[in-house]
Formats: structure tokens, sequence, C-alpha cells
């Protein structure tokens, strides 16, 4: 049998490539030196990251990070990465009148926050300050304000969450125009609905720019749907294989914002599905899943209907269910965040409801968990348990620390 020492580099890469789970690769480089040494090296690490999905180790939410616990598989990386980062974001810049940062995003490792302007005065200030960062190794980019030039496309700007007038997020990789393989360049996007018509711009750290990249009327963007054409509401992004996703408040359908062409268009939520139940996910194959939660009235059941889009060669498509999914009676559910190919699943026990404890109050709640469900296993993992409600969970994947180079 070889010694490490007779092996060469391409063949323990190639071996290394193969192994199944970042984990795994984790205590190969703890073996010896020269494994170590190669386990280290940032172009195998683009690589293996190229083929490996990142874990999920933990989210977001108003209260901070939450790892991933025991019995989790992703507990001793997330314990790790909970160690190694700040996720309180205290290398961010701080305001003397108290405007604190907000979590809007997180991708790749990376998590964008936003907070108002300095100086609002009494008309409301639409576009907010936004920081990128990378949590785990303290480093931020504070990106520029958007030009006066571009912003004087937005008319009659309608309010959003958090108090906001528009809606800034991370970008997939390789739409901000940027090379691909460098994985300290990334992109924004920062959507603004108005009264009349939909505006977006983007920013690449490439080029250090914003530009206009989408403004679409509201009549052209419903025409031919048999819809009202006054101004529309979309709330609840999510996203899979290269396009955003947002639920129309009253009416069954998507607002669809292909990242790599940014072209909007309308799609139809599938029948049977609560919009405000769903959770968009990337299945196998290049496809686009969903999860979606739906109670059964006669006898109190609830289930869990995974579903795949299939596209056939016309340019149609179809939504297919894959699996049913019983879910353990004598709870309510609630999906609270989707991220890849996971999704984040809120549980609350059901006689608390009936006795009036409510999972929006902002009192401290007991037996509150939550679990992550794997569109590639179908299979339900608990994550953690929580003390306070929460409406909105930011999922983050990412590698153990030490197959985390820099972001940023």
């Amino acid at each position: 049998m070889a010694s490490p020492a007779q092996l060469t580099d391409d063949l323990l890469s190639d071996i290394f490539l193969r192994l199944p789970e970042p984990a795994d690769l984790v205590r190969a480089g703890a073996a010896c030196v020269p494994f170590r040494r190669l386990v280290a090296d940032r172009a195998f690490l683009c690589r293996f990251r190229s083929l490996h999905p990142a874990p999920l180790l933990g989210f977001l939410d108003h209260n901070g990070f939450h790892p991933a616990l025991p019995p989790h598989a992703s507990a001793p990386a997330a314990r790790a990465v909970s160690l190694a980062a700040d996720f309180s974001f205290s290398f961010l810049p701080t305001s003397s009148t108290g405007r604190g940062w907000v979590v809007r995003d997180v991708r790749d490792g990376r998590v964008l926050l936003d907070r108002t302007p300095e100086d609002g005065g009494d008309k409301p200030q639409v576009f907010t300050e936004i920081a990128v960062c990378d949590p785990l190794h303290r480093r931020s980019v504070l990106l520029p304000l958007i030009p006066d030039d571009l912003a004087t496309a937005v008319e009659h700007p309608l309010r959003l969450e958090f108090d906001r007038w528009c809606e800034p997020f991370l970008a997939p990789r390789g739409a901000d125009g940027g090379d691909p393989e460098d994985e300290t360049s990334f992109g924004v996007i920062c959507m603004v609905q108005c009264k009349a018509k939909l505006v977006a711009f983007a920013f690449s750290s490439t080029t250090g720019q914003w530009r206009a990249v989408a403004s679409l009327a509201w009549r052209d963007l419903m025409a031919g749907l048999g819809v009202s054409s006054r101004s529309p509401a979309f709330s609840g992004r999510q996203y899979a294989r290269g396009c955003f996703y947002w639920v129309m408040d009253w009416r069954d359908k998507f607002l669809v914002l292909d990242a790599g062409r940014m072209e909007l268009s309308i799609a139809d939520v599938p029948p049977g599905c609560h919009r405000r139940q769903i959770a968009i996910v990337e299945a196998g194959e290049g496809r686009v899943g969903m999860f979606a939660l739906r109670d059964h009235v006669a006898d109190g059941a609830v289930s869990l209907h995974y579903t795949v889009r299939r596209d056939d060669a016309d340019g149609s498509n179809q939504w297919q269910v894959e699996k049913t999914i019983p879910l353990d009676p004598g709870f309510r559910y609630y999906i609270r965040g989707a991220m890849e190919r996971y999704m984040l699943l809120l549980r609350f026990p059901e006689h608390l409801s009936l006795a009036g404890v409510h999972v929006s109050s902002s009192a401290e709640i007991e037996d509150l968990e939550c679990f992550s469900m794997d569109s590639r296993t179908l299979q339900l993992e608990r994550v953690c348990e929580l003390k306070h409600h929460i409406l909105r969970a930011y999922i983050y994947t990412n590698f153990p620390p030490s197959l985390s180079p820099q972001s940023i």
C-alpha cells in the first residue's frame, strides 16, 4: 500500500474530491501535514465547494444566530462556526442615533444587512444603507448609495416589511457579471415596488457600481392574467435554480425574477397550495421543487407535500407530486424559511394553542421547535428549540471554518 508521501497531489486531490461530506475532508486534513497542506489549498477548496453543496448549519433571525444542535448531522460544524464567527456583527459601524442593522438576506456564507439613513428628514428615504458581511472572518463591505440618476426611476414607492421602502438581497454567484470562480466577488439586487411599476437595480463588487436592470409597469406585467392592474403586493422572497420568487398577497401567483437575464414574469402557484405555507427549494437534476403544508380539516391531520416542476420540451411546465409526508399530529406547523435544498419548519404544540397561547405572541414559549427538511433525503431533522416565535428565518449554509476561505 502506498504511503501518503508516495501519492501525488493530483491523485490525492481526486480522492479527496470524492469524499461524500465536508466533515470527512476535515478529518482527512487532520491526518498528516501533506494532507493538511492540500486541503488548505484555495484552488482545491474552490473545486471541492463547487462539487459539494454546503450543509445547513443553522439560521439567523431577529434574535441572532441559532446553530444546529445535536443530534442534527451538522451540529459539530455548526458549533465550530458559531464559536469562530461574529453573528452580532460588532465589526459593523455603529450609529450615535441608535439605528440598528437588520438582516435582510443570507447566501454563500455572506449576510446582507441594512439600516435606515442617518438623516431621513420628513420625507421617507427609499434606499437604505447596505452592508455585505462575512461573519466567519469578520469582514464587511459598505455599499455606495444608488446614484440619483438611477434613483429617479422610482416613483410613488410602496412600504414593505421592516418599515422599508426597498428590498435588497444577494444575487446568486455569477449573476453580478464577475468571475464565477472568484469566491470573493458578489452581487446585490435592490427591488422597489412602486404604485405603477416595479424597479430593480444591481450592484457588482467587481465594478463597485450600481446599474438599472429592470423596470416594468404593472399593467404590462399583469397583462392577460385577468387580474386587476392595480399595484399588487408581493412578499416572501425565495430562490431556486437561478430565479427569485415572490408570492402575490391576493392571488395564487408568483412574481419571478430570472437573475441571469434580469427578466420579470408571472407564474401560477400550483393548485391546492396555500401561498403562505410554501417553500421553494432546489431539487435534483437541475429542477425546482416545492414543499407545501396542507391541513386535512376532516381528521385534523397535517402533511407536507413535495412537488417538483417538470419542464417540457415545448417550454411549458407542470408541478408533479413526488411525495406526501405525514407530520406528527397534535402540533401546529409553520414554514419559516428556505435556502438551496433546505426548508425550515416551526412546530408548536396544539394543546398550547387551544389554551390560548399563540405562536405569534411576544411572550416566552415552551416547546417551540425548529426542524430542517432536505429535498435530497426528504428527512426531517430537529435543528433547535426556541423560546420566542419567528415570522421569518434566514437559513445559513456554509462549510466548517477550516474549509471556508474569506468570501469578501
